[in-house]
């Protein structure tokens, strides 16, 4: 067969092509640097948008480059400046809207910024959480966007990640770890305000299924309905506060507790979307008319609240710019820029559906 070729290509003119030859040539920084008439110390600071190099000779090294085709070694490149132009988060619930909303908005500005994005889904779990921040860390990610499982205990994370720098997004621990930013809502005023709404339409026995009292988050949200309560001059009542876990199964748990009691509430404030779902669940089975029986308030919107019946009222937490401000507090830290002050706060909204009227009158 290599006779028969060597035959035909002699009887053409032309010379057999070796194996080196067939092999297609590897475009680097040199090529590029030579098509744009450029130094190669020139070509790298255009690569890392230096601001020297002006927006003429720019344009030649982009042409250069999208001429050749030439793509970047970001590993190598990673090793020479020490960074890898990735980062991570992880999240306690990919099942819930919230925190996926909040992890597009972190990949969607560090998609504008030239990073890439590694996700964890811990199911608010310490255990699985830890494996997945011992993993990035070893994946040499330059930092790490966080929001803690349920049961993560502060102060562990240093041991792990030794001086990533973390960003916390909507929870943070009670217990002190380092951190560089936090980004997430004023958690004591949302529901300060989503409690005075109901205690607007004359609710005064007001149940409310909290989160886990190891997050600040929660412990917040606590704090701002017994404020809201104390603003009307009622007295908390411990026995209608329940601590749940920011799930369905245990929205539906207290609310049954709660609605099976002797003096049950007449509106219930769920400070977390899931809990909320499952004290639904609750107060359809017991067949009581919700909102006309128990109003239900929920902390956290999703895209589907609409299609419950009735339509929830809940109050929104802007997901999706929490996940963006917190991966551009990360970013900026990095790179050593300056960024928004921390904790960013942002604002939330009080969506008023179907779920809530006035309680009847007895």
């Amino acid at each position: 067969m290599k006779k028969q070729r060597l035959l035909k290509d002699r009887a053409r003119g032309t010379r057999p092509t070796s194996k080196v030859e067939r092999v297609k040539h590897h475009v680097t920084i040199r090529d590029v640097a030579k098509a744009a008439k450029a130094s190669v110390s020139t070509v790298s600071a255009a690569l890392n948008d230096s601001d020297y190099v002006s927006a003429g000779m720019r344009s030649r090294i982009e042409g250069a480059i999208k001429a050749l085709r030439y793509r970047p070694n970001d590993l190598a490149r990673g090793l020479r400046l020490q960074r890898t132009h990735s980062i991570a988060i992880v999240v306690p619930d990919l099942a819930n809207n919230f925190y996926i909303e909040l992890v597009r908005g972190a990949k969607d500005y560090s998609a504008s910024a030239n990073y890439t994005v590694l996700i964890g889904d811990s199911r608010d779990s310490w255990d699985q959480e830890r494996n997945y921040l011992d993993s990035f860390h070893r994946r040499r990610v330059d930092g790490v966007i966080r929001v803690p499982a349920i049961n993560a205990a502060g102060g562990k994370t240093k041991s792990i990640l030794g001086n990533l720098p973390v960003v916390y997004a909507d929870r943070y621990p009670q217990a002190r770890d380092s951190y560089v930013g936090r980004v997430g809502v004023d958690n004591a005023q949302a529901a300060e305000s989503a409690t005075r709404y109901l205690l607007s339409l004359g609710h005064r026995h007001i149940g409310v299924i909290t989160g886990d009292p190891s997050s600040g988050t929660s412990v917040d949200r606590l704090k701002g309905f017994a404020h809201a309560l104390r603003g009307a001059k009622i007295r908390p009542d411990a026995s209608m506060i329940h601590t749940g876990h920011n799930d369905m199964e245990s929205g539906h748990c207290h609310a049954m507790q709660l609605l099976t009691r002797a003096q049950r509430p007449t509106a219930l404030f769920c400070t977390n979307n899931m809990m909320a779902l499952g004290a639904l669940a609750a107060i359809q089975e017991i067949g009581l008319a919700c909102p006309e029986d128990i109003s239900l308030l929920g902390f956290d919107d999703f895209y589907w609240a609409t299609l419950l019946r009735p339509r929830l009222s809940v109050v929104r937490q802007p997901a999706r710019e929490i996940g963006m401000l917190a991966a551009r507090l990360l970013i900026d830290h990095i790179e050593g820029r300056a960024s928004v002050p921390s904790p960013a706060l942002l604002e939330t909204q009080l969506i008023v559906r179907d779920s809530c009227c006035p309680p009847k009158k007895v």
